[in-house]
């Protein structure tokens, strides 16, 4: 692969990166590796970085690194066949949900709207495996794909204005997790206990990075209960 005329400055400090086709294999694949290498190598021009739909953002230090450099880093990497890069990132994160009426605040208005029973739209839910197909809106939101075509809905006509963090959400296409309460527009079908996202002063360490996926297992409220307790640092 050649990234000629596919990186540019959007602004004094920050690149983009134009990988292809925002759900296409071609372009998950060099978005998983380019993201591994950033994660091991950590590279001192980096400050941060962040992938969407198709288009990787780089926050960096310009004084310490141009396109060329970055064509030659990426293109070395994107040539290197997938066999020689360390698949950490093939495993499937688990994602314990629990969708009881008190949490799956929209589970009803779905049923109606899909005449499908609210079992019926846990089912669907819990039985795909989905990719992280972009990260942004609040650190650690990750944009996963694809839900089942049956529970496709478009966002909710009046955003709530307080969403609480842990809620597992669907709209479109698209399912997510908010890691802090934010206002949002998703229908909420459940939440997931603890957290997915730490952050301190100089760093976000998000569970739901790029190159991961994900399937969503059904817990009751005792098991929520359970696991908060376990995540609770008091």
């Amino acid at each position: 692969m050649n990234l000629d005329g596919r990186i540019q400055w959007v602004s004094e400090d920050t690149v983009e990166v134009r990988l292809g086709e925002p759900v296409a294999e071609e372009t998950l694949a060099s978005i998983e590796k380019i993201s591994h290498w950033i994660r091991l190598k950590k590279p001192e021009w980096l400050i941060d970085f962040c992938y969407g739909f198709g288009v990787l953002s780089l926050v960096v230090r310009p004084e310490r690194i141009d396109t060329s450099i970055l064509n030659y880093e990426f293109c070395s990497v994107l040539n290197r066949p997938t066999s020689e890069i360390h698949r950490e990132d093939s495993q499937v994160i688990e994602i314990p949900v629990c969708y009881s009426q008190e949490f799956g605040l929209d589970l009803r208005s779905i049923s109606e709207k899909t005449n499908l029973s609210v079992n019926e739209i846990i089912d669907l839910h819990c039985g795909r495996d989905y990719r992280v197909l972009a990260t942004g809106f609040v650190p650690g939101f990750a944009y996963l794909g694809e839900t089942d075509h049956v529970i496709h809905l478009p966002r909710r006509d009046t955003p709530r204005t307080r969403v609480p963090a842990g809620s597992v959400a669907i709209a479109e296409n698209q399912t997510a997790i908010y890691p802090e309460e934010t206002p949002g527009g998703w229908h909420i079908i459940g939440r997931t206990p603890g957290s997915i996202v730490s952050l301190s002063t100089d760093s976000i360490n998000a569970k739901l990075a790029m190159g991961r996926s994900v399937r969503f297992k059904s817990i009751s409220m005792d098991e929520f209960a359970k696991i908060e307790a376990m995540d609770d640092p008091d």
